[in-house]
């Protein structure tokens, strides 16, 4: 079949695209997570609880050329977004799609909810799922030319992936298995092979040594996601409605015609990409994982759907099915762009559940409440600078980033904010940012405990300026190297 390439129409689709995205990326404000980066640029390190140094180091140089531009923040997740929908075309090419399977598969990433997503905030996840939609498809060109260098290429984007995340090695793992069952097996007789997974192994050395002198702190993370997706959207049992959402109308068509093709058509040599995603799934089902576990995948699923769509239906029905389905997903991505972020909910946030919609809908809100009433607090101990303990890091990262002169050193043992320091060993009273039901909690560590300021807008953001309240804690009972330890949680608590 001829492969003629699509890249002028792919191209244009994904300049339009970057265009709308760039033009809307400060129209959430900070995301708890992006300012939290921020700190953590200010404290580099070869890893984190829960992500690799390269986030944290762009935070940082973004704020260094444009300090607090939101836009150039989430510059480099509006480039992985606009790349992707580039390798979901090109990989639709490697499966000897022609123009119109290239352009199809394009428009579906381009029109899922998923890339609003991927691009609204500076996020590990932007930058994984399309680390990983590229060495897929490197995988895919590998298998159609047999050229050894593209395994080494792909282990190189596997070595820059695990300085964002630790992810991709579940991903690696579900392709050999995917491999393993379906083939092409001769894969593991090439050399090549075998050097790149040597230099990943060695990239990966030093995040696994942080891992192991902090306790596994990765490992730690896992139960604690699950109850976070349990909570907001329903665990395992909501994982099809959730990828239903981020695959969009268009995108949903393309997998089910996927689904069809690597059974049925000429492309069952690619049967090894469904033995995988349906491994990355039950993986995400078995330990309550995010659904964007997946997002890495949906470039090969598009590409794979449209190739099949467009070579086994007539071209007048597929071309309508195309047509409905992409405008309907335009419609449905063009009113989130324009709409959202929409203005604070009339009804107060009471669940998780709610609040993740929250989030989505209207962003995160009420940071200057937060600054000012810890500000109030630190004002009541007159000249004395009491340090300030927060119950998440999404807060001390918000009272930092506020660079107030007047705001006291701010610490948090919460993730892994408790890394970057506690209150020195002669710190006998602090300010406690926790839950209004935090007093019994805060008196086992503290020996005098009483409500300064309360942080209770019926309509604000739970953890930020709802159901929390300074404390003012005296009289540790323990010294702070032992009670520190005590204090820590992976938890991200916002008082629901």
């Amino acid at each position: 079949m001829k492969r003629t390439p699509a890249l002028g129409v792919v191209g244009l689709l994904a300049l339009v695209a970057g265009g709308v995205l760039v033009a809307r990326a400060a129209r959430y404000d900070w995301f708890g997570d992006e300012l939290y980066f921020l700190a953590a640029g200010h404290h580099p390190d070869i890893g984190y609880v829960d992500q690799g140094p390269l986030i944290p180091l762009l935070a940082r140089a973004a704020d260094m050329v444009a300090p607090d531009s939101l836009t150039v923040l989430r510059l480099p997740a509006i480039l992985a977004g606009v790349a992707a929908i580039i390798v979901t075309a090109l990989t639709a090419r490697e499966f000897e799609g022609g123009r119109a399977a290239q352009i199809l598969a394009g428009i579906g990433y381009a029109s899922c909810p998923w890339l609003i997503t991927q691009t609204a905030s500076l996020s590990t996840f932007a930058l994984d799922s399309t680390a990983v939609a590229l060495v897929v498809w490197l995988l895919v060109r590998w298998v159609r030319l047999r050229q050894d260098r593209l395994l080494l290429v792909a282990g190189v984007v596997v070595v820059i992936d695990l300085q964002v995340k630790l992810l991709i090695p579940m991903v690696i793992a579900a392709l050999a298995v995917g491999v393993a069952c379906c083939g092409p097996r001769d894969i593991v007789r090439r050399p090549t092979l075998w050097l790149a997974a040597g230099v990943v192994t060695l990239a990966a050395v030093p995040a696994l040594l942080w891992q192991w002198r902090h306790d596994w702190p990765q490992w730690a993370m896992g139960p604690v996601i699950r109850d976070e997706q349990q909570a907001a959207t329903g665990g395992a049992a909501g994982l099809p409605v959730q990828l239903a959402v981020l695959a969009g109308v268009l995108g949903c068509v393309l997998t089910a015609c996927a689904a069809y093709g690597v059974v049925r058509t000429r492309l069952r040599a690619y049967r090894f990409l469904a033995v995988a995603a349906l491994v990355v799934a039950g993986f995400v089902v078995a330990v309550g994982g995010r659904p964007y576990y997946l997002a890495g995948l949906l470039p090969a699923v598009f590409a794979t759907g449209a190739c099949v769509l467009v070579e086994n239906v007539p071209a007048r029905w597929w071309k309508a099915a195309a047509v409905v389905a992409t405008a309907i997903s335009a419609v449905i991505v063009s009113a989130v762009v324009v709409l959202l972020p929409s203005g604070a909910p009339a009804q107060p946030v009471t669940t998780r559940a709610e609040m993740s919609v929250r989030m989505r809908v209207s962003g995160t809100t009420g940071r200057a409440d937060l600054v000012s009433g810890v500000l109030r607090a630190a004002a009541s101990a007159g000249r004395e600078r009491i340090p300030v303990i927060t119950r998440t890091y999404w807060q001390a990262a918000i009272l930092v980033h506020a660079r107030d002169p007047r705001m006291p050193l701010v610490y948090s043992a919460d993730r892994g904010y408790a890394l970057f320091g506690r209150p020195d060993e002669d710190v006998e009273t602090v300010l406690c940012v926790d839950t209004a039901e935090a007093a019994p909690r805060l008196r086992h560590s503290f020996s005098d405990v009483r409500a300064l300021v309360q942080l209770d807008d019926p309509r604000g953001f739970p953890g930020i300026d709802a159901r929390m309240t300074v404390w003012r804690c005296a009289g540790p009972r323990e010294p702070w190297a032992r009670l520190w330890p005590e204090l820590t949680t992976y938890v991200l608590d916002p008082g629901i």
